[in-house]
């Protein structure tokens, strides 16, 4: 379709039409249910700056972001305060990186935010969160700024980000294209252990994701994830780990390099374990660098290894069940 590009701050809110009922199992503080906080999910901007060969949220794969611009965090700010007068008791940013990155932004939107005002009814405030890189973390020439940043995002109510950390192996993330600013040419294992450890250290907690099947992977690297991640939970750096099988996304690198970009994404057939343990696998779409024991090894291995903190789809029901 064309027509006239529209920017964010000119479109309306989602939640003037629909109510706000989701619930986010990791903002708990509002106390208001078992299952977590009302949380309402907004959007500064809708794709990544990176060039991540799996990643549908690229800039490769979606070309122009819609957005809000870095000027316009006070406007996104009486937005999250228009949500709370809406009844929501969190709010996540489901940018693939939290304005793109841009620590002034982040910093301005925190003390708009804070000039709004983030108190409750019940004596709470508002919690949100939202996603970051490793990288985008260890920022070297900008630290002050990101130290800065990350502690006035917490005063501001931030109690969550997430981070996509896909693999723990060397020989595996050389092959992603994760970062191609090269700003930190230090080992990934090292470099994701920093990063968590400097969010940890200002009060917020992580969760990340961890995707299997990428270019490199084998049983040995799958192995040496696993095991790394769950140091990581044991030092407390992770409070939630997600494992992911890498699905081929339409107009992604890895899925024109593995020659899978004619699949069918509609005729859905019914799924089955172990593919339903994950949150998009399937098995017509799914890495062809991995086997089905590789899928059943990563699911049972992953929940022995990283315990509670691992997080699964649900189990399908039984027949019986059904």
């Amino acid at each position: 379709m064309r027509g006239e590009r529209l920017g964010s701050a000119e479109l309306p809110s989602p939640y003037e039409a629909f109510s706000i009922r989701a619930r986010f199992g990791v903002f708990t503080e509002a106390g208001s249910h078992p299952l977590g906080s009302r949380t309402a999910h907004m959007m500064t901007l809708d794709s990544c700056p990176f060039k991540c060969t799996f990643c549908s949220e690229s800039i490769q794969v979606s070309q122009r972001p819609t957005r809000f611009a870095v000027s316009e965090t006070e406007h996104v700010a009486q937005r999250v305060r228009r949500l709370m007068d809406w009844g929501a008791e969190a709010v996540f940013f489901d940018d693939p990186v939290f304005w793109g990155g841009n620590w002034k932004a982040i910093t301005e939107f925190c003390q708009d935010l804070q000039r709004q005002g983030t108190d409750l009814p019940g004596g709470t405030r508002l919690e949100w969160g939202g996603q970051l890189t490793v990288d985008v973390v260890l920022n070297r020439a900008k630290a002050d700024e990101v130290h800065a940043a990350l502690e006035l995002m917490r005063r501001s109510g931030c109690t969550y980000i997430y981070i996509g950390i896909e693999s723990m192996a060397e020989s595996v993330m050389a092959h992603v294209g994760k970062n191609l600013l090269r700003r930190n040419p230090e080992a990934w294992v090292s470099k994701v252990r920093e990063a968590l450890a400097i969010i940890r250290g200002h009060g917020i907690r992580v969760g990340s994701s961890v995707l299997f099947g990428l270019d490199g992977e084998s049983r040995e690297t799958i192995e040496e994830t696993i095991e790394q991640i769950g140091r990581l939970i044991d030092d407390e750096l992770l409070v939630m780990a997600s494992p992911n099988i890498l699905t081929y996304h339409p107009g992604t690198a890895i899925t024109a390099a593995h020659g899978q970009d004619r699949l069918d994404y509609h005729s859905r057939k019914d799924n089955r374990p172990p593919y339903t343990y994950f949150e998009e696998a399937y098995p017509e779409v799914v890495s062809q660098l991995l086997t089905e024991d590789d899928i059943w090894y990563i699911h049972k291995s992953a929940a022995e290894r990283w315990g509670t903190v691992r997080n699964s789809a649900a189990e399908p029901l039984t027949e019986a069940a059904r």
